[in-house]
């Protein structure tokens, strides 16, 4: 998408310079992506104590992903095998 916005040169500079990347464009993309990243990590972090988490839950759903893994794998090998 194209926008015409007014940006500061030396900002936009300094930018594409600590970015490492080759153009302006891309360098502001970069900064845009991380801004919004660091933006839902804060979001995230607001929310820790405010939630009782029963880890037994995550263990077993931890279980079952670990399960379900290992049976697909066979399936695959009892697959190739045949093959």
């Amino acid at each position: 998408m194209r926008a015409t916005v007014t940006l500061d040169e030396s900002l936009l500079s300094e930018l594409t310079l600590v970015s490492g990347e080759k153009t302006k464009t891309s360098a502001v993309n970069k900064a845009i992506r991380e801004y919004i990243r660091r933006n839902k990590l804060q979001k995230l972090a607001n929310l820790l104590g405010k939630f009782d988490i029963d880890e037994s839950v995550l263990n077993s759903a931890d279980k079952s992903d670990i399960d379900r893994v290992e049976m697909l794998n066979k399936l695959g090998a009892e697959h190739a095998s045949k093959h």
